[in-house]
């Protein structure tokens, strides 16, 4: 009968028979098939609330289960049953220890090479040499202390790698278990490091070394214990645990400590017996009486209970058999003195159908063996060891034989005093009797040390170190083998033992490190906080959900510092002399820094500013203080290459040994200049062959026949016979344009006819103008006394709508096809709309007069005399309306003629009266400062050149929409302003106005917000202020306001575009620009 006691409160049904009267049992379900209801009886005690469950012998079909899953099932069993099985796990334990003894002799008898204790002897003689050679104990502790710091850093062991697509998520998980992880083994699990050290020790002596890892329901936290080997037993036929059949861990366990287990539910509580004295392992009483601990007391250890638990695969008797009458994983824990079984567990995760064996031991191996057991130094180095051991105590007796010789003395010779040893310089009385001495004392022939004997130590010595590992050696003979790549290769020929074993414990810490954060899976609540230095981090269970690979923070190929610094040191040996730029000098001196275990090496390393282009001079500067330098584009290249290469061959600078540094550095860029030099070449001659070939010709054809032409002019100017490329273009526009000047010359003579009789047409025109001024002033003195201001409106307004009438026409700048200087018609219409202009004028003069004749007051008595100037046609700001679009309205054609007349002060145009007219052409002080201060001498020409650059820059950006806006940004208006930049702009026409001593800004500007509230004249204005003033401007404006032929300009235009006015250009951006270019181009050249 099985009892079950405080079982849940809730009642349920079991069957029609037992209904309301069992209860759910917390570690059992009770399922009864209802063909056996007979062979079951249920009884509940409603006072106790105990529940009896009676069995009868032909109910093998009940089906019963644990709802615990990790429950013990030994508490369910028949104590039959368990005896049963506990004389199997005694009997697979003994067989499993009896199969390895003559494994463990091996140890007996290798321990004793360690030399860890210290002995005197008196054979073959009292004081003979009982030195052991350090070879095994030597290379376990250098084994020992290189693996430590390789496994365990001092950051912690553990780092992660996201499984799968990376996504930020699976990135913030993985550092959540690698911070905490690393926390766990270095704070939670504060045995981890010392037991680790254990088994490093351990390892390399014995060749095999077992970590358990657990969960302590104690401590209430995972546990890793190393495991001496004497106290782990496995059959040597399996290959590694995960395939062993069975396997059994010695526990020691006091009273005390038992009971503790068995309170917290891990054991049966049942009688044990008294703990007894008992013998431990073969191995670990050996290294006791080595070391000279209590091997040899009646009574070493106190008196402790021996619990052997055994992972083996069972078929448990029924309920607990499995259907198909196969083995499932178990654990199983019987005391050895009173063979009680204690517990017995399932050793699967819950709900797996294949019943997979979960792993709690972890074997690290030296060298694998002939089966699970490995090999360790004590099997390759013992033999070595005994005879290096034999050959020093030889060598040190043969010493003490030969400093102090023994030999014969006649019986009648007495030496005063004892026997003892002659001290150095004492003398001491000899009975002879008149003996002679010489005959009397006769000593042994000892001889010195044998050298046959010490080479033969050292050869000993030598091989054993050759075989364990030569890696210092080799680092501290390192300099005698020259480049760094040469001493990499020795590191990797003399560790590939050690090599090859550190990869073996990579893969076995990993194997651990599963082992915990399964545990963490099982064990952690769903979320975590804990302490760390300067706050508070968070673990959450689902972390460990296995999207996140564990892995040791050591690197399976480098298996120590001196091969991690070896390989930084090359690595730093060929960035220094390749050519700069091709490695990442930061991350080189950072490697560098790491592999000698410095903390944070970025704090050394400083920031390179980015190079800026600068004349050849500063750049040898720059080059001495290791900061970049570089070629860009639009440079001198000739200058840098021949001054560069002048300071590298001087011998007092470049070739001075001291700047050694240097001279690559320059070098490298001499080279950047030259593919630059060939680059600008290529791109000039492709432009010039674009309208030469054929439609059919590729781009390849083209840069082909370029190449062959750069490459004969390069020749011939090696030989001194022939110009420069950039020169024999150059001589080839002056060419063009001296035929462009002589065509203009003919058409200017072609046209001057033309021009005469236009202007004598004017000229009669104006006449007209001036005799009807005169009858509408005679009409107004004859009305003046009836209504003085209407009609002196009316004549003001009449006269206006005169001048609307004339026929001025704004002149279209005429580039020539081979150049960009204005053309003689364009000069010659300039002057005749100023003649235009002047009758106007003259008109509105007579006109104001004959009112103030009549002596009127009315709205023309207050307008200032029109200006002595006409206006500056070649502004882009002029507007003047064309027969076809007359003006809108009177006061509009009152501002075409005479401007926006304001009470505010522009310029120093005023009037006698004190009122002022606004100076139209805004922009005239802004460009006339830029020609002075950039030195331009063709002021037409460079004006000319201004308007196209103005045109292709608006088309470019807005296809001359002054109102475009661009829906992804605040850019807006013709030349897509944003309103930081707007606000930039203003502040540069401010710079310029302050310069020439004009201090207020036009209101219109000064409030505008969006350049869209802007004229298209004033967008223009500030667009030329902002140009001139950016930095690094004045290059590119020279150039195009100097420009003779189109193509130059474009080119300079489109230099300043991409560096200063649009700086993300792409190749979209450029094919655009050159659309653009060929379109205005094509108005240009055809006006």
């Amino acid at each position: 009968m099985a009892v079950e006691k405080n079982p849940f409160e809730k009642i349920e049904k079991v069957n029609t028979d037992v209904k309301e009267m069992t209860q759910d049992l917390p570690g059992v379900d009770v399922n009864v098939n209802p063909e056996q209801e007979e062979d079951v009886a249920v009884d509940v005690n409603p006072d106790t609330g105990e529940v009896s469950v009676d069995l009868n012998e032909d109910a093998g079909t009940v089906l019963a289960s644990i709802k615990d899953f990790h429950g013990n099932l030994a508490e369910y069993m028949d104590e039959e049953e368990l005896t049963d099985l506990s004389t199997t796990i005694l009997d697979n334990f003994k067989s499993d220890e009896e199969s390895r003894q003559e494994w463990e002799q091996t140890f007996e008898r290798g321990f004793d090479l360690l030399g860890l204790k210290l002995q005197e002897t008196t054979e073959p003689f009292d004081g003979a040499c009982t030195a052991t050679h350090p070879l095994i104990i030597e290379n376990a502790v250098k084994f020992q202390s290189k693996a430590a710091q390789e496994l365990f850093p001092s950051k912690g062991p553990v780092k992660t790698q996201v499984l799968g697509n990376l996504t930020p998520a699976k990135e913030q998980q993985a550092k959540r278990v690698k911070d905490y992880m690393n926390y766990q083994l270095t704070e939670e699990m504060p045995e981890y490091f010392d037991e680790t050290e254990r088994l490093l020790f351990h390892l390399p002596l014995i060749g095999t070394a077992i970590k358990k890892v657990y969960y302590d329901e104690t401590l209430g936290r995972p546990i890793s214990e190393f495991i001496p080997i004497d106290q782990f037993h496995v059959s040597n036929l399996v290959p590694d645990l995960r395939r062993a059949d069975r396997y059994t861990h010695v526990i020691y366990r006091s009273s005390n400590d038992l009971k503790k287990d068995m309170n917290a539910g891990m054991y049966r509580d049942v009688e044990v017996g008294e703990p007894e004295q008992e013998e431990r392992g073969m191995i670990t009483a050996k290294a006791e009486q080595v070391m000279g601990l209590s091997a040899y007391d009646e009574q070493p250890y106190d008196t402790t209970h021996v619990l052997l638990e055994q992972h083996l695969y069972l078929n448990l008797p029924e309920p607990f058999n499995s259907p198909g009458g196969e083995a499932w994983p178990y654990i199983v824990t019987v005391d050895k003195s009173s063979k009680k079984i204690l517990s017995i567990r399932r050793n699967w995760n819950d709900g797996d159908s294949r019943y997979i064996k979960r792993e709690h031991f972890v074997s690290y191996k030296f060298v694998p063996g002939f089966g699970f057991y490995g090999l360790g130094l004590i099997h390759f180095l013992g033999n070595l060891t005994m005879s290096a051991t034999a050959a020093m105590r030889a060598l040190v007796d043969a010493g003490q034989f030969a400093n102090l010789p023994g030999g014969f003395k006649a019986r009648g010779v007495r030496v005063v005093g004892d026997n003892s040893p002659i001290m150095p310089g004492e003398f001491r009385d000899v009975e002879s009797t008149g003996i002679d001495l010489n005959k009397s004392i006769v000593p042994l022939p000892y001889k010195e040390p044998s050298q046959v004997l010490f080479q033969m130590l050292g050869f000993l010595a030598t091989a054993g170190q050759k075989f364990a590992d030569t890696t210092e050696q080799v680092v501290s003979d390192a300099s005698n083998y020259g480049p760094v790549g040469t001493t990499l290769a020795l590191l990797e020929a003399s560790g590939k033992f050690f090599s090859a074993i550190h990869k073996r414990l990579h893969k076995s810490q990993r194997d651990e490190f599963k082992i915990l954060a399964r545990i963490n899976f099982e064990f952690l609540p769903p979320d975590y906080p804990y302490d760390v230095v300067g706050g508070q981090a968070q673990i959450k269970k689902q972390d460990f959900d296995g999207r996140v690979d564990i892995l040791p923070v050591s690197d399976p190929n480098i298996p120590s510092s001196a091969h991690r610094l070896a390989q930084s040191q090359l690595i730093f040996q060929m960035a220094s002399q390749a050519t700069p730029g091709t490695f990442n000098m930061k991350e080189v001196y950072k490697s560098v820094l790491t592999s000698a275990n410095v903390d944070n090496p970025e704090r050394f390393i400083i920031e390179k500013p980015p190079a800026q282009p600068q004349d050849p001079i500063a750049d040898i500067m720059m080059a001495t203080q290791s900061k970049p330098i570089k070629a860009f584009p639009g440079q001198d290249h000739d200058a840098h290459i021949q001054v560069k290469s002048a300071y590298i061959q001087d011998p007092l600078n470049g070739a001075n040994p001291v700047m050694k540094q240097v001279t690559p550095v320059l070098l490298a860029n001499i080279r950047e200049h030259m593919v630059l030099r060939f680059q600008e070449q290529m791109g000039g001659l492709m432009k010039a062959q674009e309208g030469q070939v054929d439609q059919g010709a590729t781009m390849g054809m083209i840069m082909s026949e370029s190449a062959k032409q750069i490459l004969e002019a390069n020749k011939l100017k090696a030989q001194g016979g022939l110009d420069s490329i950039e020169q024999q273009n150059l001589n080839l526009q002056k060419q063009q344009l001296e035929l462009d000047k002589v065509q203009k010359g003919i058409d200017a003579q072609k046209t001057a006819a033309e021009l005469n009789f236009k202007d004598r047409e004017l000229d009669l025109k104006s006449k007209e103008v001036d005799i009807d001024a005169m009858v509408e002033a005679a009409k107004i003195e004859d009305a003046k006394k009836k209504n003085n201001d209407q009609l002196t409106s009316k004549v003001v307004m009449d006269l206006l709508k005169l001048v609307g009438q004339q026929d001025v026409k704004q002149p279209s700048i005429n580039l020539a096809p081979g150049g960009s200087v204005p053309t003689a018609s364009f000069m010659a219409d300039s002057s005749k709309m100023g003649q235009q202009m002047d009758s106007g004028m003259q008109a509105a003069q007579a006109m104001m007069l004959a009112a103030d004749a009549v002596g009127g007051s009315g709205p023309m008595a207050d307008v200032a005399p029109p200006m002595d100037k006409p206006r500056d046609m070649s502004s882009p700001s002029i507007s003047t309306p064309t027969p076809t679009e007359p003006p809108a309205s009177d006061e509009q054609a009152k501002k075409e003629v005479f401007g926006d007349v304001s009470e505010e002060k522009v310029g120093d145009n005023t009037t006698t009266e004190g009122l002022e007219v606004p100076e139209v052409m805004t922009s005239n002080f802004i460009i006339d400062e830029a020609l002075n201060r950039l030195q331009i001498q063709d002021r037409d020409k460079a004006k000319a050149n201004l308007d196209v650059f103005t045109e292709i820059v608006a088309e470019m950006e807005s296809d001359k929409n002054p109102q475009a806006k661009n829906p992804k940004s605040t850019a807006a208006g013709l030349f897509q302003y944003t309103k930081p930049s707007l606000v930039t702009a203003k502040q540069r026409y401010k710079n310029i106005s302050d310069r020439v001593g004009i201090e207020d800004m036009p209101e219109s500007i000064e409030k505008a917000k969006d350049a869209r509230e802007l004229s298209e004249d004033d967008q223009t204005v500030l667009f030329l202020a902002d140009t001139f003033e950016k930095p690094g401007s004045d290059k590119y404006m020279k150039a195009i306001l100097e420009a003779d032929d189109y193509e130059t300009l474009t080119a300079a235009a489109q230099q300043l575009y991409n560096e200063l006015h649009h700086t993300d250009a792409k190749k979209q951006e450029n094919e655009r620009f050159a659309k653009v270019t060929m379109r205005v181009g094509g108005r240009v050249k055809t006006t």
